[in-house]
Formats: C-alpha cells, sequence, structure tokens
C-alpha cells in the first residue's frame, strides 16, 4: 500500500490587535492518496494564486482534485471552493459527523469547539499529521494550551485540541506554519 502524501499548499496566517482579528487567511493542505486527490481548506480569496501556485508547484491541476473538506464554513476557509469543478465538497456546519474512513489512514475527525461542526483530516503518513483548521490555529494555542480565542465552547475546543495532539507528530494549524508535537 502506498502512504498518502501531505503538502501544505499555503501557509495561513492572522493579524490581531489586540482581540481584534484585523486580517486572516488560512493555510490550505493537499493530501494525495493512490486514488484521491482532497484538498482540506481553500483559504480566503486573496490567497487563491497562492493555492494555485501550492497545486501548480506539485503538478497537480484543480481538475484532478476530487475531494474539497471545509474544516468549517467561515470564508477565510472556503472562499475558493470554486476552483474544484469536479471535487466533491465536504463542509459540517452545524454539527461534527462520525468519524469517517475516507481511505486506510485517512479520517474526517470531528473536533468542535471553534464552531459545532468543526472537523480535522487525520492522515498516517511517515508520520501522523492533523490537518486541523481553527481547532488549533496557530502554534501559540498549543504551546500556551489555549483554545482558539473565537469559540462556541472552550472545554469542547479543549477536548478537540487534546484529540488532535494524542493523534499527531505534526499539525498543520488554520493560521500558522506546520509544527511538531512533544510526542514527535
Amino acid at each position: 500500500m502506498t502512504l498518502p502524501e501531505v503538502h501544505v499548499l499555503c501557509q495561513g496566517m492572522i493579524r490581531r490587535e489586540g482581540n481584534t482579528i484585523l486580517e486572516a487567511h488560512s493555510s490550505s493542505t493537499l493530501v494525495v492518496c493512490s486514488d484521491l486527490t482532497i484538498v482540506v481548506d481553500t483559504s480566503s480569496a486573496e490567497y487563491r494564486p497562492k493555492v494555485l501556485n501550492g497545486l501548480k508547484g506539485r503538478g497537480i491541476d484543480p481538475r484532478q482534485v476530487s475531494l474539497v473538506i471545509n474544516t468549517h464554513t467561515h470564508h477565510d476557509h472556503s472562499s475558493n471552493n470554486d476552483l474544484f469543478p469536479y471535487a466533491e465538497l465536504l463542509v459540517y456546519d452545524r454539527r461534527p459527523p462520525a468519524e469517517i474512513e475516507l481511505r486506510p489512514g485517512v479520517m474526517i475527525v470531528p473536533t468542535p469547539g471553534h464552531t459545532r461542526g468543526s472537523v480535522s483530516l487525520f492522515v498516517v503518513s511517515h508520520r501522523r499529521y492533523a490537518i486541523v483548521g481553527d481547532a488549533i490555529p496557530t502554534q501559540d494555542n498549543y504551546l500556551r494550551w489555549v483554545p482558539p480565542g473565537l469559540n462556541y465552547d472552550p472545554e469542547e475546543a479543549l477536548r478537540s485540541m487534546r484529540r488532535i495532539v494524542d493523534f499527531a507528530d505534526v499539525i498543520i494549524p488554520g493560521h500558522s506554519a506546520p509544527f511538531e508535537t512533544k510526542r514527535a
């Protein structure tokens, strides 16, 4: 069996002034399985060129993407969904799904807290990757062990963070560079 490949198409960022978010663009991540090409989060409209350049750098035409997963429905994570005309779109905006195994080692996992329907994609490759959107928006949330600033339930958000960290060697957060966990 060929292991899935994980590639960050563009790295997200967030700029704040105090508690006010001035600018936010999500990471966008490509997961390539032998028979399935997935994009997790498509980022903001401003990051459209970055998403396209990331795909081009991997030799992937947007028409080859078969599945788009939005970790949640906020515009900074889903504004470029239209780039993928042949992809099935999976969005859980109200309630998280049960775990869904897409392929061996590729699992959609509910990680509510930021929103009720937030999901992450757990991928077992040469390392264990968690592509988490705003369940862990930045490495700082992990280091300080604080839930996302925007959340509907901070305790639920912390439970989701624990689930992610217990699984992952590498976390691809919504708004900062990928980072290794202490279990790595």
